[in-house]
């Protein structure tokens, strides 16, 4: 297991490496429902660090940084940043069971690309995935892999973003 998640992750810092970072601008015109099928206009968090992650319901290292991500968001309650997780690939029932069964309730955006788009978009071929995007929509690191989103070294980063 953990040789395919090495293999995964190597994969998408190679696709990563071929791929151009996402324009700002994209970056704001994107838009996708949330599990309430409200229209969420990326455009909403202009002004903020956004640290925008791509995760599946049956991919277990997406489903283990979940609440990890929380802790991260509660950390940054006051401060211009937001983490926008979009689900991609699945159905809206599917996200609406995976978080009705969470021990921790997700306050922060949860999306839906059913449709799988952002995968070509951003150039995804792995799950987990996360973008870390400046106040004004520039890409600053991507992030292969799942990570403990609460742990010093991440929440330095975001302070570090959120300083800038």
């Amino acid at each position: 297991m953990k040789t395919k998640l090495r293999t995964l992750c190597l994969l998408c810092i190679a696709l990563l490496a071929s791929t151009g970072a996402y324009a700002n601008s994209s970056l704001y015109n994107l838009s996708f429902p949330n599990v309430d099928e409200q229209e969420i206009q990326l455009s909403e968090y202009k002004g903020k660090v956004i640290l925008l992650n791509f995760w599946a319901t049956w991919c277990p290292p997406c489903v283990k940084e979940m609440p990890s991500m929380q802790r991260l968001h509660d950390k940054f309650p006051e401060k211009d940043f937001e983490i926008v997780a979009i689900s991609a690939g699945e159905s809206q029932a599917a996200v609406e069971s995976f978080m009705m069964g969470l021990d921790t309730e997700l306050t922060f955006p949860i999306l839906l690309d059913e449709t799988g788009r952002t995968f070509k978009d951003f150039g995804i071929r792995g799950l987990p995935m996360s973008f870390l995007f400046d106040r004004e929509g520039n890409l600053i690191k991507t992030i292969s892999g799942s990570r403990e989103w609460d742990e010093e070294r991440e929440v330095q980063l975001i302070e570090s973003a959120i300083q800038r």
